[in-house]
């Protein structure tokens, strides 16, 4: 892409927020900034602008402080996790647009610094609603702008919102099929439904969220064995995403053959039940930074990942890249028609378990544990796990601009 190239980011994820959409959308600024000018606009309750580095420079706005202090913080209790999202719910059907004050500056912003400086093209990620509706306003008034409407989650078609709330997003749909020059999405699945959903727009890409770290295991070095079979879970538990099956089959192995092991849950709201059982044998620690993380999740025989079957499809979880990237077997309990699934699959990296059978997941936890007994590691390739780098996710997205903005 030509140096030249100045692209807004509209997104209200970016540090010091920390979330799987901060980590997307810092990857977009961090590999688009390489060669580009990039202004991100976002927010924080301290408005300022600062340089985040010699390409990237970021403009925060506030909204308003209520709707900062209901954001969860992995230190949250139990309760006070419970009455944040309680009170979220209950204000999303009072204020049907909260970040309005947000948008209102942010779009303002983005105006004081195209007419200073022209963008070639913007860029705002979904969910909130806001950011769509910023870059809807600004390409109303600038239609010759090329504008990509990234979507991390469904619109309208998610299936857990209430009707009011679906109509509102079909409405925003509407305008971005009207306005939009591009649709990004972050699998396949979601992707072919904006398509069903946005007839108008001609031009769809899916960018992953994967990875973004350099560190590399020695696959050829199984000193990093634990002596006692040992798993890890990175994350949060939340609605039916829990680890009740996982820990009572946990608990049936342990009571049915000579079979020992310890688990680690790294960054978990305290929003679950451990048997007495296995008590001593599983462990609750609080959040790592994602480096950190990432060297912990090569220290284990195994990762974890959870996550029920729904009508929602074309869902990977934030943790799944960080899981293959560091090359040590994934044990997933999900919907096996769904995306994580065929991924493991297709990068033979793991074992693969229905979420809620108890005996397949008990079958995939006796199959890894043999397998770490006989020495056998299941992970994906050098060059599987390098497709999987944000880097190379967005260069996707860098060659979508250059074909828009020749």
């Amino acid at each position: 892409m030509s140096a030249n190239k100045h692209i807004a980011l509209i997104t209200v994820w970016f540090p010091p927020q920390k979330s799987v959409a901060t980590n997307r959308m810092l990857a977009f600024a961090e590999y688009l900034g390489l060669e580009n000018k990039i202004d991100v606009f976002t927010l924080n309750q301290e408005e300022k602008s600062v340089e985040w580095n010699k390409n990237v420079s970021v403009h925060y706005r506030a909204s308003s402080a209520i709707f900062e202090f209901l954001k969860d913080h992995q230190a949250d209790g139990s309760l006070v996790h419970k009455l944040k999202v309680a009170t979220r719910l209950l204000l999303s059907k009072i204020v049907q647009n909260p970040l309005s004050k947000w948008q209102q500056k942010t779009l303002s912003k983005l105006k004081e610094i195209h007419l200073n400086q022209p963008f070639d093209c913007i860029i705002s990620s979904f969910s909130p609603q806001e950011a769509h509706l910023v870059a809807i306003e600004f390409k109303k008034e600038f239609p010759d702008v090329k504008w990509i409407a990234d979507m991390r989650d469904e619109m309208s078609a998610n299936p857990y919102i209430d009707v009011t709330t679906k109509n509102t997003l079909r409405k925003v749909e509407q305008k971005v099929n009207d306005y939009a020059d591009a649709v990004t999405s972050v699998s396949l699945p979601i992707l072919f439904d904006f398509k069903e959903l946005l007839p108008k727009v001609k031009i769809f890409e899916e960018i992953r969220n994967g990875f973004n770290h350099d560190f590399k295991r020695n696959t050829t070095d199984l000193s990093s064995k634990n002596e006692v079979f040992t798993l890890g879970y990175f994350g949060t538990f939340y609605g039916k995403r829990k680890p009740g099956i996982v820990l009572e089959a946990l608990k049936q192995l342990l009571n049915e053959q000579a079979f020992d092991f310890e688990l680690q849950i790294i960054g978990a709201h305290e929003n679950f039940s451990i048997p007495s059982e296995i008590a001593s044998k599983v462990k609750t620690l609080p959040p790592l930074d994602y480096l950190k993380a990432i060297e912990k999740m090569a220290q284990f025989d195994g990762n974890i990942q959870i996550h029920p079957k729904s009508e929602q499809k074309g869902v990977f979880t934030g943790k799944l890249f960080d899981y293959i990237s560091v090359q040590k077997p994934i044990l997933a309990f999900v919907d096996k028609e769904d995306v994580a699934a065929q991924l493991i699959e297709e990068f033979n990296c793991g074992y693969v378990a229905e979420f809620s059978d108890l005996e397949e997941t008990k079958q995939i936890i006796r199959e890894a544990y043999n397998d770490w007994q006989d020495n056998k590691i299941k992970f994906a390739t050098n060059e599987q796990v390098q497709s999987l780098h944000r880097k190379k996710q967005v260069k996707k997205l860098t060659e979508l601009i250059t074909s828009l903005t020749k």
